[in-house]
């Protein structure tokens, strides 16, 4: 681990609010994904479904968790904005091995974070009964783009073999995308939240990372080249616009999609554009190490 992170180690998954869970449910099959079933976290008031994908670092999970709100009487505070609006990716978050230490860091860093709250919820598995995920998490703060910081307690449910198989061969998600007026301005908050260096590619990334899993922030103009669509437009000029995914076979991907008659263009790598993906850009590229 980064000894400079604040207790962070890896971005671990991405929450995505839907307004209907089983229809976005439907929308991310029919992209080729295998979902788990329908879990309630009833203190909280919300709901969701996921796609576990192989984890880049050990203790982590990787993942989309698609999360519709059940009862809005019961959201937390901090967790109103970001389970509103139009759809898309709301918050990534990140895992530590010790929520309280990360908390504590956090905190004398003048990160505002309350403390961390203990989760423990019922994931019925049709045919099999229940298992219960337990997990500390940091609620979200002001912050260019949201974020939490996650403690799993049984991290090994979230990584059953069948359900890391896909029919579209995805592998991992290699990153979080977003677009920034001022790219290179927002990329520094997480440069020193993780207490490491952004790396700028070629195509005009700029990419920062507590683990092996990327943050990568694009400036308007870039990302419309590198991707074939519009940047989304943040109220402070950041926002999150989707995530790059690791597949093993493309061709099998791109036949998929067009079986189910899902629109995708070659540009970078095979990309699904936000109105068949809950408001996310989906790009899937070949595998890397």
């Amino acid at each position: 681990m980064n000894t400079s992170s604040h207790g962070i180690e890896e971005l671990d998954h991405l929450m995505t609010y839907v307004a209907d869970l089983d229809a976005a449910g439907t929308a991310y099959e029919r992209l080729g994904f295998r979902l788990t079933p329908v879990s309630n976290i009833a203190s909280m008031g919300i709901a969701n479904r996921l796609v576990p994908m192989r984890p880049r670092t050990p203790g982590a999970a990787n993942f989309i968790e698609l999360m519709g709100v059940a009862d809005a009487s019961l959201l937390p505070a901090p967790m109103r904005e970001v389970l509103s609006g139009a759809p898309g990716i709301k918050s990534m978050v990140m895992m530590t091995g010790d929520a309280q230490a990360a908390h504590r860091m956090l905190v004398d860093a003048g990160y505002p974070f309350a403390a961390p709250s203990h989760v423990r919820r019922e994931w019925a598995i049709p045919g099999e009964g229940s298992v219960w995920p337990e997990f500390d998490v940091l609620l979200p703060i002001p912050a260019p783009l949201k974020f939490n910081v996650c403690q799993y307690h049984n991290v090994e449910l979230y990584l059953r073999e069948d359900w890391l198989e896909h029919p579209n061969t995805a592998e991992s998600l290699l990153a979080a995308i977003g677009v920034a007026s001022d790219a290179r301005s927002a990329a520094a908050y997480f440069e020193r939240l993780f207490g490491v260096a952004a790396v700028r590619s070629a195509d005009g990334g700029h990419a920062v990372s507590p683990g092996r899993t990327e943050l990568v922030l694009y400036e308007p103009a870039a990302f419309e080249a590198r991707f074939g669509c519009p940047a989304p437009a943040g109220g402070d000029g950041v926002a999150y616009a989707g995530m790059r995914i690791a597949v093993r076979d493309r061709d099998r991907l791109a036949a998929l999609l067009d079986a189910n008659g899902v629109p995708h263009a070659r540009v970078g790598g095979i990309v699904v554009d936000p109105r068949s993906a809950c408001g996310n850009v989906i790009e899937f590229v070949e595998r890397t190490p």
